[in-house]
């Protein structure tokens, strides 16, 4: 009795403080409308998916937001969508939770500056509730998908399920950190670009069963050693680390771009070992010649090395394609064997992805529009996946 009495004593003062609410929410033709006072922030959004035996369960926390007293819970809407229950789950945090008896890639949008956020459903639902016409809405959300801004959320790009022999484990590494920027050009920060590409992977990659983990979650700064450390304490499968380029040189900024892969090996050009050099730099300052020869030319034989080069070239492949159906200006610049110190250590294939160059003004716009890094996620999460496949059927 007194800890319910505190919980809403809690709920009566932080509704003096949420600057948001949820005022209603519908259902028509399988798509749910929730409408808020204001636009959801990537900030204020957090998402999940819990799976069980009989019921996958889709979690959507919408936060400093509280619940209407006439949105109700949603039952029995499909032989597919048991239930949509929403609830004030903390006194400052509405939580929507779809109860779907399959599996899908949650398809959710939000149109710049409007406050209906929309979720997509696999399959057909009748009618609950008519105040929205959802065609023109959908046009509308098409067209606003390219915006420059990263607040408000995008359509992400769906991915289709997957069925795997066992759920891989893979940890996602988005480099640098804290006080290590990593490239710095326009105001934009590599640290900031790879973490937000970073969270976009690791949520489609739960989407779909994966066991992921990442090395950050925050701007925090980890030792390159620790991220492998961590890759081999977990057993995982796979590493993959994420980077963005940049060039020093004026004369090449507007000409340098594009997207290249790595795997650990000797550098075999120029531009390998420059760019190695680059991403090894928070390491190498500190270190003598001689242990930066050491380094520089650490290199793992065998299978490992094969197997990484065989998923640096599935990534690689996979991204260009996701980004060259939405975007111009994608260029392959393939995939090379170079001695980053970030993959020394790991007993797993491990790559690392130059996700493009921030010192180009052009490719800088691209990698911070919100639209561009989901499509570069689901290319890396499809590059993942269809390395996993390709590995099964090896190993029959």
């Amino acid at each position: 009795m007194v800890s319910r009495f505190i919980f809403i004593f809690l709920l009566f003062a932080v509704s003096l403080f949420a600057n948001n609410s949820l005022n209603s929410i519908s259902v028509k033709n399988s798509v749910v409308i929730l409408n808020f006072k204001k636009p959801i922030t990537k900030k204020t959004l957090f998402t999940t998916v819990i799976p069980t035996k009989k019921i996958t369960k889709y979690v959507f926390d919408f936060k400093n937001c509280i619940k209407s007293k006439r949105v109700k819970s949603l039952h029995k809407l499909s032989s597919t969508i048991k239930s949509i229950r929403v609830s004030q789950y903390k006194p400052n945090v509405v939580r929507l939770v779809i109860d779907s008896y399959k599996k899908y890639s949650i398809n959710y949008s939000q149109k710049n500056g409007t406050s209906n956020f929309v979720i997509k459903l696999p399959t057909k639902i009748s009618s609950v509730k008519k105040n929205h016409d959802i065609k023109s809405m959908f046009t509308e959300i098409k067209t606003s998908s390219t915006s420059k801004t990263d607040k408000t959320v995008v359509n992400p790009v769906p991915i289709k399920s997957v069925r795997l022999k066992k759920r891989y484990k893979i940890l996602i590494d988005p480099g640098h950190g804290a006080h290590d920027g990593g490239a710095v050009s326009g105001g934009v920060r590599e640290k900031d670009i790879v973490l937000k590409i970073g969270k976009r992977v690791y949520r489609k990659l739960k989407t779909l069963g994966f066991n992921v983990s990442m090395t950050r979650y925050k701007d925090k700064f980890i030792k390159l050693s620790r991220r492998t450390q961590k890759a081999n304490k977990m057993n995982a499968d796979m590493f993959v680390s994420i980077h963005a380029n940049s060039v020093s040189n004026k004369r090449k900024r507007d000409i340098a771009h594009g997207i290249e892969t790595y795997f650990l090996d000797k550098a075999r050009t120029a531009r390998a070992k420059r760019i190695a050099a680059s991403e090894n730099r928070s390491l190498l300052n500190s270190k003598d010649m001689a242990t930066k020869n050491v380094l520089l030319n650490a290199v793992f034989i065998g299978p490992k090395v094969q197997l990484s080069n065989k998923l640096a070239i599935d990534i690689q492949k996979e991204v260009l394609g996701a980004l060259k159906s939405r975007f111009s200006y994608v260029k392959d610049n393939g995939v090379r064997g170079a001695p980053f110190r970030v993959l020394v250590g790991a007993q797993m294939p491990a790559v690392l992805i130059e996700t493009g160059y921030i010192s180009n003004p052009k490719e800088r716009r691209h990698l911070t529009n919100p639209s561009y890094q989901d499509a570069l996620a689901s290319g890396i999460v499809k590059g993942i996946v269809n390395y996993f496949k390709n590995r099964e059927k090896e190993l029959e």
